[in-house]
């Protein structure tokens, strides 16, 4: 049902005006895992896209949004300079191997930048065995290695960053184990790929004031949560926001995910829920407020890793 409503919002145009009213800030992609399986793999997170599908997410994409490097982003925030209206930039959480086996070819072919936030310690632990360069279905839970990693990174538009080191919840873990996490993690990309900056995107989304804290203080580029929503000029830079794409989100879904429509359905669809407990009598009044919400507050593809009950 919510498929046919954002393709008749499509048709009518909607989708087009919502985009023009987000024009002037920069859209930042997630998705997690793109697979050549021939049927999407079941997993309740939906984090796994069929490749067919993500080449018609990236049709859209090329027609009306100027995809830039991630690295791009950020010298134009340090710089203070303007991006272009309709920017987006592509990311892929996890660092599984099939960002190299299915992403970067069609990346490559099309020309297109992206950044892959990697776990550090499931990277460590992968042995440099030689595998095919062709996808196979071990390729959708197994983690990149160093060496592909660097493979990787030696490719123009390419960008790795950090997903910390073994992906906890920062904010339930103690403040020891969270700066470890980030620090640990940071140190292992600066020595296998020399990157002394990189970009962190924060495990499931979460973090606290404290752990956007230690992410600036350790020399992160930038760090990303879960919260919902664009950037703009004026927006934290280690309080990012992103747009998960959802592994069975069809054309007009996507167009409605990029656009910021779906962000409008999901807020009003949170205050409508809270009007009504309300009304029977119980929880708070509900307020429409426009701001950003959590990741699982708004109802979206929750950020979290696949389950071995996910792989085929």
């Amino acid at each position: 049902m919510k498929k046919l409503f954002f393709s008749v919002l499509r048709g009518a145009g909607f989708v087009r005006l919502v985009s023009w009213w987000h024009r002037d800030r920069t859209i930042f992609l997630c998705y997690h895992s793109v697979t050549k399986w021939p049927q999407l793999i079941p997993h309740e997170f939906k984090l796994h896209t069929s490749a067919s599908l993500f080449t018609k997410h990236l049709d859209y994409l090329q027609r009306h949004y100027r995809v830039i490097p991630l690295g791009e982003y950020l010298e134009a925030r340090r710089d203070a300079r303007r991006l272009p209206n309709y920017t987006a930039v592509l990311t892929f959480d996890d660092g599984t191997r099939n960002f190299l086996t299915v992403v970067a070819p069609i990346l490559r072919e099309r020309r297109l930048p992206a950044t892959a936030f990697v776990i550090t310690k499931s990277t460590s632990e992968r042995e440099d065995s030689l595998f095919a360069d062709e996808w196979s279905p071990i390729d959708d839970h197994l983690h990149l290695s160093w060496s592909e990693i660097r493979s990787l990174a030696s490719t123009p538009g390419i960008e790795v960053g950090s997903h910390s080191h073994t992906h906890p919840d920062l904010t339930v873990v103690t403040r020891d184990e969270a700066l470890a996490e980030l620090r640990d993690s940071l140190a292992a990309i600066v020595e296998h790929i020399g990157n002394a900056r990189p970009a962190l995107a924060y495990p499931h989304g979460r973090a606290s004031a404290d752990v956007r804290e230690m992410a600036a203080s350790l020399g992160y580029s930038c760090a990303f949560t879960g919260e919902l929503g664009a950037n703009d000029a004026a927006s934290d830079l280690y309080d990012l926001r992103r747009v998960v794409i959802a592994g069975d989100d069809d054309p007009d879904t996507f167009a409605a995910r990029v656009s910021g429509l779906t962000w409008w359905y999901d807020r009003l669809r949170a205050a409508f829920k809270r009007v009504r407990a309300f009304a029977l009598g119980g929880g708070e009044p509900a307020t429409c407020d426009a701001g950003p919400r959590p990741h699982e507050e708004a109802g979206f593809v929750q950020m979290k890793k696949p389950s071995s009950e996910s792989i085929p």
